[in-house]
């Protein structure tokens, strides 16, 4: 009896705990779903839709969720909606799946089916029947007027685009802007988007390939509301203005059965095959330019699995209702495939719903059951569209007006393919493991990824200590991130002098050089500069300034005998070429010839100059004074890069606020960018504007804010080198602009989470790595100016020639020889 009661008990408590088990997990089910439209007119359908599922709310059984409609004005809107959680799915082109995926984390779970079953459209080029007689293969594509439904459709523009970029004779002319590309290839065309922010990134697309689309400006030209929008768009287009239309191979079909065009023969039309003959419109299977997806429902990654479900469960039964297609399950068809219309219909005259026994008859805990048991009702309920018929469920004969509504039928709103494409006929679910943009798009990524290959497939940048390899990686996986192309790779060598070595000798490409170095890469090793940085004077220069503390009244720049100075680092111009041009022209340091290493080891006390004692930049006699003030462990020490701790603008800046420095020489913006709390570092945390001043040349001091009228002369920003001379290569040039443009318009912002990357900007503890904290923009070297002598002018020049005794080596050469010459022709 004992156990009798305690087995009792067990069973008890197990029931009570499966029960709240279940109860817990029903709290957690989700009970909506919004579903995102894109224009108007979709919204009126999605809202009829609602209505229609809350009338057939019986059918749904545990299925049903509480639909409402959220109206946005794009697919890109509706993706940006669904990321941020405003809206849960909708249905988007392949190519925007890959947008969505790629850029936004969306995941297809449902995919529509087409006549026969089919899941993929093929993507054609239509033209009128007899018209350009002079188009016999692709490369006469060129010059064409071209109709595209829009940029970044799969069937309607990267297909096409990928194709001629093959074999038809496209060049391409940015790498990372098809747009561009496109509009040097045809004539005046319409192609909805060529002239929005996410394909005109940098602002400079012309509107070549808006030309002929017809909308009102403003807002309506060129956008989603243009009248040669969307896949019926370019079809319209194509009768009106265009020569050719890229389209789905069932969008002259359905257009044809439009009340607008339904006087218009199939036969007006043709397609165009890759090998340049002619087809008719039904034969697209032999002729057309690639197969692409059917359209896909898709949902935001981070909705958990059993919500996909649910919306997976929710449009199945949605797809079962309201189409004329079947659903998966062929078996109950006998096989008619998606052939088969409306079989709902068969039993519309057969019993009555009280003689099915209501929903006794199936289980309602299997939402896939095979049988079909509310057909009937469903044939009752939504089979007269607009007209009146008998329900008998009642037991009444009252006559009761209901509305057929079908998801895969649209021209009653005045547009077709809303919400779904009207040539669909069944929904299919996405199983979990391939619910990603690539299963989805198979094969078809290839026409999405093709598009993007750049002539130069590569950017070596040279860096020279690891910090600045660490945010070349992360500045690579950002790059990568938009498929940004050439691709960026990252190479650490020794030196700046190595670097040099290795673009020349091509086993680098770019590296970014203060004006010292792009003096001598250009004087040894045929480098020349491209880009140039920016910072607040809006050209690429800056002043160079002599920095002292507030507190040190003694130190001025007319007499510096004796005291311990700041280098941003031997050879620069800032740090050691303008300053010390300055003391020897004006008599203030013996200048031992050119030897500026020895004037100043003999003039100053303790100094720190990184790269002083490196054989590498001081060719003559090493002065261990020079590095007396640096602050780098180990081999770090004196070393002429980041590792350095006073390496650089900031690094001199820090060397006088902590390391015992009278004087340090920097550009202008240093100060400013180091004091007032936007430096975190503990040695800038208690400086301040006020506690430092600027020393001039006249022996007086002046404001930090004063460099104007307080320097030492304005030398050129660093600026971004690559191989010149007889290994100059335009192209790669080119590519390289490109890439880094296209960088800073996407990762030159300063204010960044710790999740984003900055090119310009630094993680704490360190400083100007690979660029500038200062810069703000990187600026096109003109190319008259890209030699590094008229890159860096005359006063830049003249500087070098005081303080280096190897400057001008080659043109003193140069200049002898040809006095040589003159000399013997003289003679003659």
């Amino acid at each position: 009896m004992a156990r009798s009661l305690v087995f009792a008990a067990l069973v008890g408590a197990l029931c009570f705990t499966l029960a709240n088990a279940q109860h817990h997990y029903d709290e957690h089910k989700t009970t909506r779903m919004v579903w995102c439209t894109k224009s108007q007119e979709e919204q009126y359908k999605c809202q009829n839709l609602t209505v229609a599922i809350e009338r057939d709310r019986a059918l749904f059984d545990e299925v049903f969720l509480n639909l409402t409609c959220f109206m946005a004005y794009s697919a890109d809107e509706c993706i940006h909606h669904i990321d941020r959680e405003k809206a849960h799915i909708t249905t988007l082109d392949a190519g925007d799946v890959f947008t969505a995926g790629r850029y936004n984390s969306l995941i297809p779970i449902m995919q529509e089916k087409l006549e026969g079953g089919f899941a993929d459209y093929q993507s054609v080029a239509v033209i009128k029947k007899g018209s350009l007689p002079d188009l016999n293969n692709l490369r006469d594509m060129r010059n064409k007027r071209v109709c595209f439904p829009w940029v970044g459709s799969l069937a309607g523009w990267i297909v096409p685009i990928h194709t001629l970029q093959r074999e038809g004779g496209m060049e391409v002319v940015d790498c990372n802007n098809q747009v561009k590309t496109a509009a040097s290839y045809f004539n005046n065309s319409c192609a909805v988007y060529s002239l929005s922010d996410k394909y005109n990134p940098i602002g400079d697309n012309s509107d070549k390939l808006c030309t002929l689309c017809t909308g009102k400006i403003p807002g309506g030209r060129c956008s989603s509301a243009d009248p040669y929008f969307g896949y019926e768009g370019a079809f319209k287009c194509l009768l009106e203005k265009g020569d050719v239309a890229f389209l789905r191979h069932s969008t002259v079909n359905e257009m044809l059965q439009t009340t607008e065009f339904k006087n218009i023969s199939p036969d007006t039309f043709e397609l165009l095959c890759r090998d340049g003959r002619r087809a008719s419109i039904n034969d697209y299977r032999q002729c057309n330019w690639g197969q692409v997806p059917a359209d896909a429902i898709v949902t935001s990654s981070a909705r958990s699995f059993s919500d996909r479900k649910q919306y997976q469960q929710f449009l199945k039964r949605i797809g079962e209702l309201y189409s004329d297609g079947t659903r998966d399950d062929q078996s109950r068809l006998g096989g008619q495939g998606f052939n088969s219309r409306n079989n709902y219909n068969e039993q519309s005259n057969r019993n009555s719903f009280n003689d099915q026994n209501g929903y006794g008859q199936y289980d309602n805990n299997d939402p896939y059951r095979t049988q079909n048991q509310y057909d009937q009702y469903r044939s009752e309920r939504l089979d007269s569209s607009f007209s009146e018929e008998r329900n008998q469920q009642d037991g009444t004969n009252t006559s009761i007006l209901y509305e057929k509504f079908r998801i895969f039928e649209s021209k009653r709103y005045g547009k077709p393919n809303l919400l779904f494409q009207d040539s669909s006929r069944a929904l299919t679910v996405i199983p979990e493991d391939d619910q990603s943009f690539t299963k989805y798009l198979g094969p078809a990524i290839n026409f999405i990824y093709g598009i993007r290959e750049c002539p130069v497939s590569a950017m070596t940048l040279c860096v020279t200590s690891e910090n600045e390899l660490d945010k070349c990686i992360k500045m690579r996986t950002a790059l990568k991130a938009h498929l940004l192309k050439p691709e960026l790779i990252c190479k650490k060598m020794h030196s700046h002098i190595n670097c040099m070595q290795f673009i020349e000798a091509g086993k680098a490409d770019i590296s970014v050089f203060d004006a010292g170095d792009v003096y001598t890469g250009g004087l040894n090793y045929d480098l020349i500069p491209f880009m140039s940085e920016v910072y607040n004077l809006g050209e690429p220069e800056y002043y160079v300034v002599a920095v002292a503390k507030e507190d040190d009244p003694d130190t001025e720049l007319t007499y510096l005998k004796g005291k311990n100075t700041c280098h941003t680092g031997i050879n620069t111009a800032a740090g050691w070429t303008y300053p010390m041009a300055h003391f020897i022209s004006n008599g203030w340091i013996r200048p031992y010839g050119c030897d500026s290493v020895r004037a100043a080891a003999e003039y100053f006390t303790k100094s720190c100059v990184p790269g002083a004692i490196s054989n590498e930049y001081n060719t003559g006699v090493p002065y261990d004074s020079m590095c007396d003030l640096c602050h780098g462990t180990s081999y770090r020490y004196c070393r002429r890069d980041a590792s350095e701790d006073y390496y650089g603008h900031t690094g001199a800046f820090r060397c006088l606020v902590e390391g015992g420095g009278h004087v340090a020489f920097m550009k202008h913006t240093t100060v400013m960018e180091s004091t007032g709390g936007k430096r975190k570092e503990w040695w800038a945390r208690n400086a301040l504007n006020d506690d430092f001043e600027l020393l001039c040349t006249d022996g007086t001091r002046a404001e930090i804010q004063e460099y104007k009228r307080c320097n030492l002369g304005k030398v050129k920003a660093n600026a971004v080198v690559t191989r010149g001379g007889v290994n100059y290569n335009e192209t790669q040039m080119n590519a390289y602009i490109n890439l880094l443009t296209y960088a800073q318009q996407l990762y030159g912002r300063k204010e960044v989470d710790a999740f984003s990357f900055s090119m310009f900007s630094s993680p704490i503890g360190h400083y100007d790595l690979i660029f500038q904290d200062a810069t703000r923009q990187l600026q096109v070297i003109p190319p008259n100016k890209r030699r590094y002598d008229a890159y860096l002018g005359s006063d830049f020049m003249r500087a070098r020639r005081i303080t280096d005794c190897y400057s001008g080596a080659s043109q003193v050469a140069l200049s002898m020889g040809l006095l040589l010459v003159g000399s013997l022709v003289a003679m003659l």
